[in-house]
């Protein structure tokens, strides 16, 4: 059998015969640099390099004081905004009612309608303040977008965050739910191959279950080989990006 470097995948298609032993190596499926798209001082980070989450698991808050007081304002202007409103309705309906009734001028039922798109207007305009306030406090609470394990922290308390100047990564995760072992295969064994055939991923002599994800098109600059990804899971097992693993090949 043929043997290329580091990392394995094992086909186990039934009644393929395995023929290629491709070494490469582990990668991440998905790292992500976080911020936050709101600005503020950062009040605690709970974690540190190393540490695992879970999905919608707290990263980080910043300072919530100036965020309770714009989301309170808004919730009292969106409140005087709803009175005025219904003010403005109940103006509105009385005047039809007097119109119908020929004991008012088209003048004044025209003022009575103005008051109340204008009303409307202002609440319209105050709603969108609220929801913004409340997005605001939301996005102050950095949260994991998915199961992974912390690979930098740049965060600390008492830092400033100013994100209408440039976005400051503050952790660094990687997803462990899934992984990508890389490695290359010459054209014609890339001829072979298709997307979507199960393959087994075998790292420090453990044996995990995969897919072929992708098999590129453009050769590995200066090697003539091409691409290979093969996309597997672990059960939780937590493994590095760059470690050897191996995959047979059809």
């Amino acid at each position: 059998m043929k043997r290329l470097g580091l990392l394995a995948l094992l086909v186990t298609m039934p009644g393929l015969v395995l023929a290629v032993d491709v070494d490469g190596q582990v990668a991440w499926s998905q790292r992500i640099e976080m911020s936050t798209p709101v600005s503020g001082v950062v009040d605690e980070v709970l974690v540190n390099v190393g540490d695992r989450v879970e999905k919608n698991d707290v990263l980080l808050r910043l300072q919530p004081h100036r965020f309770k007081s714009a989301l309170s304002s808004s919730t009292a202007a969106k409140k005087d905004a709803l009175y005025k409103l219904k003010e403005a309705e109940r103006e509105w309906d009385r005047s039809q009612e007097l119109y119908e009734r020929t004991v008012l001028a088209d003048r004044d039922l025209q003022l009575a309608e103005n008051d109340l798109v204008a009303a409307k207007a202002v609440y319209a305009k105050a709603e969108a303040h609220y929801n913004s306030t409340k997005l605001d406090m939301a996005e102050s609470v950095m949260r994991a977008p998915f199961a992974a394990v912390v690979l930098e922290r740049h965060a600390q308390p008492g830092q400033s965050v100013v994100t209408r100047l440039q976005t400051v990564p503050l952790v660094t995760l990687a997803a462990t739910t899934h992984y990508h072992a890389t490695g290359s295969v010459s054209a014609s064994d890339a001829n072979q191959l298709a997307s979507g055939q199960a393959v087994a991923v075998t790292v420090n002599g453990q044996r995990y279950n995969g897919i072929l994800s992708s098999v590129g098109f453009e050769p590995v600059k200066d090697t003539g080989s091409y691409p290979v990804i093969v996309r597997f899971t672990t059960g939780g097992s937590l493994l590095r990006a760059g470690q050897a693993a191996t995959l047979h090949l059809p």
